[in-house]
């Protein structure tokens, strides 16, 4: 996987230029951040924006599809890398508990969760922070230095246990934490719950500013390896509604 400045290049410069209110904890209801199960096509793409690494690296392709009776978004990565991405502004002192539900049919070929050349991973949910509130021209204006733009990156990982935090090989303003792990559930749902403002305070040692974004990424480019994958509805919880074990 690319440097983390190539994942704030999407391919549609007006994914972020909305101004979005920032969600707090005065609505009991959680915050969804994907109905993949009940939107259509049109409607996930409205807010899903794609971005892409350049000309010459392949797409990773996102559609819905049914799966056990559910409808669900698939990622179809065939050498390629490339993902989906939506601004989100939240308060994660207000809405700590993220949930979502993933599956890979198999892991990258000889991918390894600590260098820079192993560095593929079949699903991956990014927590994007301190992004230009004026949109997204302003991320690719800066893409150079990127000011304080950061990420939380919760992985598949290919070897590393559950709960790992791992140090991106590219960059460290982005770590990587170990979601689900190994082969041993490919081909099963796996549901998961985190803590997101307290894994924020792990990874970087302070609280979380406000939530910018959320992405997400299937990519195979690194070990020239073909996955498919899914992933269901991705939803925040204040404390009072949220589930984590």
């Amino acid at each position: 996987m690319p440097a983390l400045n190539r994942l704030f290049k999407p391919c549609l410069a007006a994914l972020l230029c909305s101004q979005l209110p920032l969600a707090n904890a005065e609505s009991a209801h959680p915050i969804s951040a994907a109905n993949f199960s009940s939107a259509t096509q049109k409607q996930v793409f409205e807010h899903w924006k794609p971005y892409r690494f350049g000309l010459f690296t392949r797409e990773t392709r996102y559609h819905l599809i049914r799966d056990e009776g559910k409808q669900v978004l698939q990622a179809t990565s065939d050498d390629s890398a490339s993902g989906l991405i939506r601004r989100l502004p939240i308060q994660l002192s207000d809405y700590p508990i993220l949930t979502w539900r993933w599956k890979t049919d198999a892991l990258p070929r000889n991918a390894d969760d600590r260098s820079k050349e192993g560095d593929d991973h079949s699903t991956r949910l990014y927590l994007i922070f301190n992004a230009p509130e004026s949109g997204l021209l302003n991320w690719i204006a800066s893409a150079t230095g990127w000011g304080n733009t950061h990420a939380l990156n919760y992985i598949w990982a290919n070897e590393s246990p559950v709960d790992t935090f791992l140090p991106s090989p590219y960059t460290a303003r982005s770590v990587m934490i170990a979601a689900s792990s190994g082969t041993q559930r490919a081909g099963e749902w796996v549901e998961i719950s985190r803590n997101v403002y307290q894994d924020y305070l792990k990874a970087f040692g302070t609280a979380p500013p406000p939530l910018a974004a959320i992405a997400l990424m299937s990519d195979s480019d690194n070990t020239d390896s073909k996955l498919v994958s899914y992933y269901s509805d991705i939803h925040f919880y204040s404390l009072d509604n949220g589930r984590i074990d």
